[in-house]
């Protein structure tokens, strides 16, 4: 019985794991992926605070398969969130806060590697990038504005926009997650935390959200 046991293992368990190659290998992909984001909360300088809740978002990628087990792409992702913030009065203002409820909204770019711990078709992998984030507290940072614009067939039309305080940033990345290869495409699940260095006397701050990846191989 025991060398039974010797000659599935030996034999038969590795001829079946190749039978469950993914392809991947020197392939392009790409994928769309619905994100949430984890509610956080914040302390600022200053004796600000802000709490933002559950968020909800969209990333859209390209990749490269350099081979099975490993691959190199970009990403363009976009969220947003509802919170509420409390700002402390400044200098001179001391004492006198005020409550914002409002959303914030982020885009970013990044360029990303992606390491297979398996060449298989049931693959855990580990993912890290590096980038930039666009936020936008919509905030108001000045009175309404009007601007005009000129457009084919509709001639000039004009309209009133509220400029708000917003920011870009350094950003970076590391995800831990799962892949399911199938002909043509694939699924990933991954937990992602996305640190955004904002400098100045606050520093860096991450958030961690989670991600599905619908994908096809090409």
């Amino acid at each position: 019985m025991n060398l039974r046991i010797v000659f599935l293992c030996v034999f038969i368990l590795p001829s079946a794991a190749a039978a469950q190659s993914s392809s991947r290998g020197d392939r392009w992909e790409f994928y769309l992926s619905p994100v949430w984001t984890a509610s956080k909360d914040y302390s600022f300088e200053g004796g600000s605070t802000a709490e933002t809740d559950t968020g909800f978002g969209w990333t859209l990628g390209f990749a490269k398969n350099l081979n099975p087990q490993l691959a190199l792409g970009f990403e363009l992702g976009w969220g947003q969130a509802d919170y509420r913030a409390t700002v402390a009065g400044g200098t001179g203002n001391l004492g006198n806060a005020v409550n914002v409820n409002s959303e914030i909204e982020t885009w970013t770019t990044r360029f990303f590697g992606t390491y297979y711990l398996s060449p298989g078709r049931f693959a855990p992998f580990v993912s890290g990038g590096l980038g930039w984030t666009y936020i936008d507290t919509n905030i108001p940072s000045g009175p309404p504005q009007g601007i005009c614009w000129y457009y084919p067939w509709y001639g000039q039309v004009c309209e009133t926009y509220v400029p708000t305080q917003t920011t870009t940033k350094f950003s970076y990345n590391a995800a831990l997650g799962l892949r399911y290869d199938f002909s043509p495409g694939f699924v990933r699940g991954l937990v992602n935390t996305q640190y955004v260095d904002f400098g100045g006397s606050y520093g860096s701050t991450y958030w961690t959200q989670y991600r599905i990846d619908f994908g096809v191989k090409f």
